[in-house]
């Protein structure tokens, strides 16, 4: 799904997530899902040198990379996303509810630009793959926060084993996800 976002989200009544509109999809290459596997790892355990060797080994640099400067300047640009405000509103019709998650889109774009400015200062250049799978990510994070605010989900085996066998399936140029 490559449009997540309030009004494609629904919580449903046991609690679970549904998404719905299935309109954008893409395909994330082998690479990426393998980047993204040390990104989480390192999210994870808030190791920003951990992110940032998997980002470099994910973008492409014909430079050595200062990994301790990109580090710190990768954990600025995750200051901002923690700091990232989240509004939810509830509705009535009769004896129903609903509910919607809003997110300043304006404010997501300006830190996946400010992510990217930092990875060209220190000459990573990052496939559009990346770019795409992670705004979604950071939608998210943000209704993961709010409507389950004591989950983690990178410390959720569930997700970590699903991104485990996402980048081990490197026998294609794609991965359909």
């Amino acid at each position: 799904h490559a449009d997540v976002h309030a009004g494609n989200l629904l919580v449903l009544q046991d609690g679970k997530v549904g998404f719905i509109d299935f309109g954008i999809v893409g395909k994330i290459s082998p690479k990426t899902w393998q980047a993204v596997e040390g990104i989480a790892e390192g999210l994870a355990i808030q190791d920003y040198e951990k992110i940032a060797i998997a980002m470099v080994r994910l973008g492409a640099t014909s430079e050595e990379v200062n990994i301790p400067g990109f580090a710190d300047d990768l954990k600025r640009v995750a200051e901002r996303i923690e700091k990232l405000d989240v509004e939810v509103m509830v509705a009535q019709r009769g004896d129903e509810f609903e509910a919607a998650v809003r997110t300043d889109d304006e404010e997501v774009t300006r830190i996946l630009l400010d992510l990217v400015a930092v990875g060209q200062e220190y000459g990573v250049k990052f496939p559009r793959d990346f770019g795409l799978l992670l705004k979604q990510v950071l939608y998210f994070d943000r209704y993961t926060k709010l409507l389950a605010p004591d989950m983690d989900p990178l410390q959720d085996e569930r997700v970590r084993s699903g991104i485990r066998r996402m980048s081990e399936q490197v026998d294609g140029p794609v991965i359909d996800v």
